[in-house]
């Protein structure tokens, strides 16, 4: 190394020392240096996008409905449960029909207690914020007959934004109608009501009233609930099996057994009435060799035994 630039070197070194020793404020600044953060101001002119909300999208969609002559749709809290599912699972599993993680539309509408007659869905995924979704939506013709349905009438709304970009779901329904039932009421005659209006009709077409034997009755009980649990008349099917049961056959030993079967009437006098106007069932109002009898009655089925 040349002598004369070893000189020189130390002698810059030195003098460089001997500066930073006089200027304290340099010593400082060197020291501080590696504590030092780094702010950026943001410039107050730059128009950074708004997020987008759940009200603010409705506001788009009705405007729209509404210049297209349809009807404007109602934000539904179970809608927008459903809604949150459905976007959970297509953001994190690509799930867009649920076949995936079974959370379809049908399923959370089911699981938010709501009853649809008919379901359409809207997406925008990453969409960019200064974009229209009306136009978006407006350039499929499927989205487009979603979004203008007449049918529907209400809707819930999913939104998660980003910073220049924002992830919707959107679900509309009509739902279910609730139609009222028309239950026939159950008729509240049984068979003490039925009895006395076979044994009232007797007197009155000039025979004796029949007289009640429990024997009869258990025959009569079997029957009723033989019919009940079937849910119509057998056409007498079960009558003769009961008569031959080994703890029951003592009884058609001791009499004759007829048996009338009834059903569907409202009221006792209804039911009589129908068993006049049979020929077959006649004989149960107007068989004067009728002695005893028993009669088991509950909606609307009757079974009445008579015996001599």
């Amino acid at each position: 190394m040349n002598k004369y630039f070893l000189i020189t070197l130390i002698a810059l070194l030195f003098f460089f020392g001997y500066f930073v020793i006089r200027n304290k404020n340099i010593v400082n600044f060197l020291t501080d240096l590696p504590k030092q953060r780094i702010y950026i101001q943001r410039d107050e002119n730059i128009n950074f996008l708004p997020d987008w909300t759940v009200e603010s999208i409705l506001s788009k969609i009705n405007s729209e409905r509404e210049t297209e002559g349809y009807s404007k749709l109602i934000n539904n809290p179970k809608l927008n449960q459903s809604a949150r599912a459905r976007l959970s699972v297509i953001l994190s599993d690509k799930d867009f029909d649920g076949s995936i993680t079974g959370i379809t539309r049908e399923n959370v509408l089911k699981n938010a207690n709501y009853e649809a007659n008919l379901v359409g869905e809207l997406f925008l995924m990453s969409f960019f914020k200064s974009n229209d979704p009306i136009a978006f939506w407006n350039n499929n013709t499927t989205s487009a007959g979603t979004l203008k349905h007449s049918d529907f009438k209400d809707i819930g709304i999913a939104v998660k934004n980003s910073e220049d970009r924002v992830d919707v779901y959107v679900i509309l329904a009509s739902p279910q109608k609730i139609t009222k039932r028309i239950i026939k009421p159950i008729a509240s005659w049984g068979g003490i009501e039925l009895w006395e209006s076979i044994n009232k009709r007797r007197v009155e077409m000039g025979v004796n009233p029949l007289k009640q034997a429990d024997e009869l009755c258990t025959i009569a009980s079997i029957r009723l609930n033989q019919l009940l649990e079937l849910g119509k008349l057998d056409g007498h099917a079960g009558f003769v099996p009961v008569l031959k049961r080994d703890d029951l056959k003592w009884i058609s030993e001791k009499y004759n057994i007829s048996e009338y079967l009834i059903q569907g009437y409202a009221t006792p006098s209804e039911a009589i009435k129908a068993w006049e106007n049979t020929l077959g069932h006649r004989s149960l109002l107007a068989g004067g060799e009728y002695v005893f009898g028993c009669v088991y009655a509950q909606n609307t089925f009757g079974v009445a035994i008579a015996a001599y």
